[in-house]
């Protein structure tokens, strides 16, 4: 999967049916006339009189009980009929609903068929990842990985906690207010989010350029919910940023795995290289993932050629190896130290797990990722709406599950509380008072070292 940024509709008719007509009703019975009475009499006519209520009894009984084996074949044949599975039985739940509820102003077909395939989808228990988009979604979804959309640049995931940020995308307004990895979104202009999908949500941040929205989040360790009112803007997504920091140590940075990003890391690596960098410095902390296609080449910049960079499992159990290309620019010999976290998922794993496998070179430092773990797959339904499908579960080059375990560094450092990941700036050197980065201190530490 890949964890979202701050990132429906269709139609039918109705019949009736006559009613039933009303079951006839008993008739009444009317004595005959008195007439006067022997003992004979009186046997005979008692005798009757039993015969008579026994006979109407039974009549009741039988009434009754056929009525009840009439009503129990008529649903078991019923049944019978309808036991199509599946498209079928879907479909006639949808006509009955279409043709026979009372209160029609409560049936929309577009809310039905939203609520429809997010519930299916919700039974394969793969929160957060493969899930239903409307148009509306699926283009902030499209917007967001080809570096732009409008919103206020933070990344959520639907976790087992609620809807979680995964990281806020840097220079956002969301980073900028103060809003962490890990805090728990619980509303939205003051509407509670509780049970909501991840893509409402995302729907409700988003709008339009210049308008506000207020979030509000809990936060571990903090008593009162936070609330921010943030400002949407335009975000642009420069996924690298790169400086040279003390001892010639290149400190690049990728903050999502956008479109082109596999090029760009490649960019401030070769000028790395240019400027006399002895060792590297690659920061994945907070990098929520994205496509596929560009976490292959960066890892294959940082990996040797043919080793490995992931395993995808698929759904009959069979494994398939992507193995590191030949790439124009490469880390070659350069001790390199790869920085993680909790907020780190998806293409962020996938590289990081791969560079941990295969380069001697290097080591990770920082905490565990998020454990995504699976591929998704886009697929059009036709009207702009679309299903991003678990397809493939991603591997280590060991074979190690991804999903739910994450990818834990050689050296554990935790980021002090309130301290947040140094961003670089092009061009820019910074000074020591800047940095305030125990992770990233670490990792001159090592590479000095080396």
């Amino acid at each position: 999967m890949d964890p979202r940024s701050d990132a429906a509709d269709q139609n039918q008719s109705v019949s009736s049916n006559e009613p039933a007509p009303a079951a006839p009703g008993w008739s009444t019975y009317a004595p005959a006339p008195a007439q006067e009475e022997t003992s004979a009499g009186i046997l005979s006519s008692t005798v009757g009189k039993a015969v008579f209520g026994l006979v109407m009894i039974s009549a009741i009984f039988f009434a009754f009980a056929g009525g009840m084996i009439f009503q129990r074949l008529v649903v078991t044949s019923n049944a019978q009929a309808q036991d199509g599975g599946g498209p079928e039985t879907f479909d006639r739940a949808w006509e009955l609903v279409l043709s026979q509820y009372v209160d029609q102003d409560a049936v929309n077909q577009d809310v039905m068929l939203e609520a429809a395939i997010d519930g299916m989808l919700e039974t394969l228990r793969d929160e957060g990842h493969t899930r239903y988009l409307t148009s509306t979604e699926a283009t902030a979804e499209s917007e967001g990985l080809s570096g732009e959309y409008v919103g206020v640049g933070v990344h959520v995931e639907d976790t087992e906690n609620g809807i979680t940020v995964v990281a806020p995308i840097d220079g956002s307004p969301a980073k900028d207010a103060g809003v962490q990895s890990g805090d728990i979104l619980v509303a939205v202009d003051g509407q509670d989010v509780t049970g909501r999908s991840v893509n409402e949500v995302i729907g409700s941040i988003r709008g339009e350029e210049g308008s506000q929205v207020t979030l509000s989040f809990d936060r571990e360790g903090e008593p009162e919910t936070l609330t921010f009112t943030l400002t949407r803007q335009r975000i642009e997504l420069s996924s690298v940023s790169w400086t040279m920091l003390d001892d010639n140590i290149a400190d690049i940075r990728l903050s999502q795995f956008t479109s082109g990003s596999g090029d760009d890391v490649q960019a401030a690596l070769s000028e790395a290289q240019d400027a006399g960098a002895e060792g590297v410095v690659l920061d994945l902390r907070n990098n929520p993932g994205g496509y596929i296609s560009e976490a292959i080449k960066i890892g294959s910049t940082f990996v040797p050629e043919d080793s490995t960079v992931f395993v995808s499992q698929f759904r009959d159990g069979s494994r398939e190896d992507h193995d590191a290309t030949e790439q124009d620019v490469h880390i070659g010999d350069l001790p390199l130290v790869v920085l993680i976290n909790e907020g780190s998922a998806s293409s962020s794993e996938i590289v990081s797990g791969a560079i941990k496998s295969n380069n001697p070179n290097a080591t990770v430092i920082g905490e565990t990722t998020f454990g995504t773990g699976t591929v998704l797959s886009n697929y059009d339904l036709g009207d702009g709406s679309a299903i991003l499908l678990g397809t493939e579960l991603w591997l280590t080059p060991e074979g190690k599950l991804i999903k739910n375990q994450g990818i834990r560094p050689d050296v554990i450092v935790a980021m002090p509380d309130g301290v947040f990941p140094f961003i670089p700036v092009d061009n820019a050197e910074p000074n020591d008072t800047e940095i305030n980065d125990l992770q990233l201190e670490w990792a001159q530490d090592i590479l000095t070292v080396e």
